[in-house]
């Protein structure tokens, strides 16, 4: 099964997240995490230790060229349509110490009545490792299986079956908009760097 098959299989009827290895080399990763944390000044803390930074596409060439790699847009091309569109675009940065983050699924779904269908997809979320990603550094929290329930988020339920997604400088997670999933805390001594990418079906406004 090609790469693109089994993400679209994982995502849909799967465990609703897959990690796509090494996007970019681990030393491309580490100049864009340069970058974010020298510009950490010009982002928005969401919550005491999440600082975000959006107007990716304005700043540096390697932005553009991150939302166009083929290896990220080959999956959400079969998952959400050729005609797909960039959503959203930021780059997250957990300082150490950060609050935990609010459960929750992926817009369109978290404005919508409950039990949306999986499939056809309406939204699918990047989280691009720029550093390694660790269960001490904050590695986001997420419920295998979780897009094909039928019921609003339910934290109980949510800590009883989260598992925290890891890996290498480069790597991504992506996962169905459906998917439960929460930003976690970073107990570790260094900010932790992730891009955040959002693609979504044509119609989504």
């Amino acid at each position: 099964m090609s790469e693109i098959d089994t993400a679209r299989e994982a995502l849909t009827k799967g465990d609703g997240y897959h990690i796509l290895p090494e996007l970019i080399s681990a030393q491309e990763a580490a100049g864009v995490r340069d970058y974010v944390l020298a510009n950490l000044d010009s982002g928005n803390e969401l919550g005491p230790g999440d600082v975000t930074i959006g107007d990716l596409l304005t700043r540096d060439p390697v932005f553009e060229k991150l939302v166009t790699n083929p290896r990220l847009l080959g999956v959400a091309h079969t998952l959400l349509g050729e005609d797909c569109k960039l959503a959203a675009f930021s780059a997250k940065t957990l300082m150490p110490g950060c609050s935990s983050g609010r459960l929750h699924i992926d817009y369109p779904y978290w404005a919508m009545d409950t039990g949306m269908p999986v499939e056809p997809a309406l939204m699918m979320q990047v989280i691009w490792m720029m550093q390694p990603f660790t269960e001490e550094n904050g590695g986001t929290w997420v419920a295998p299986g979780s897009q094909k329930y039928t019921e609003h988020v339910d934290q109980e339920r949510f800590e009883a079956e989260a598992v925290q997604a890891t890996g290498n400088a480069g790597d991504a997670v992506i996962s169905h908009g459906l998917l439960w999933h929460q930003t976690a805390i970073n107990h570790s001594s260094e900010p932790r760097v992730a891009i955040l990418i959002n693609f979504s079906q044509l119609a989504i406004r």
